[in-house]
């Protein structure tokens, strides 16, 4: 095998434990699959897992950067605002672990992930940093005071609410 079959198949592998454990977190009731069920679940060894990952924490993290990441395409122009609305959905069907994810430390984590994906999709503009700041600040200080109640809207409403902040940081730049 060559060497780009050999990176499409750890790609493929990458991407099959990940899906894996994105359906295992969505179906469990516990809030990280312990790495047995994953490599069970994706039909691989554990060192094949160690492989591609340092642990589940590693891969909770990807898995959050995906999410992110997709949300950072919708507030900056590169996805459509129903795309955003279909992810704040996603969001508030899985508002018990959303709460863990987007309040306390793991939201400051949350946080600091979508202000990167935001500054790294405007790379190319000025005064990328502290737009990413402000907006990862903003988007996930709100989806976190939503899916713990203290906010009430729908995720039509909240997707709406998200996108304008966005949009009025962005557009306040010079």
């Amino acid at each position: 095998m060559n060497n780009q079959g050999q990176k499409s198949g750890r790609e493929a592998t990458r991407r099959h434990l990940l899906e894996v454990f994105n359906r295992l977190m969505l179906e469990g009731d516990a809030p990280r699959p312990p790495v047995a069920k994953i490599i069970a679940e994706a039909g691989v060894s554990r060192s094949t897992f160690y492989d591609h990952f340092d642990g589940v924490e590693a891969l909770l993290n990807e898995s959050l950067a995906g999410l992110l990441g997709q949300i950072a395409d919708c507030l900056t122009g590169l996805q459509t605002f129903q795309w955003l609305a279909w992810l704040v959905g996603h969001i508030n069907g899985n508002r018990p672990m959303a709460r863990e994810f987007l309040t306390g430390p793991r939201g400051e984590r949350a946080e600091a992930e979508l202000a990167r994906a935001v500054s790294q999709r405007l790379e190319w503009e000025q005064d990328t940093r502290l737009a990413g700041i402000l907006v990862g600040g903003t988007v996930i200080a709100a989806l976190g005071a939503w899916v713990s109640g203290r906010i009430a809207a729908s995720p039509q409403d909240m997707a709406a609410s998200l996108h304008r902040s966005a949009t009025a940081i962005l557009d306040a730049r010079p």
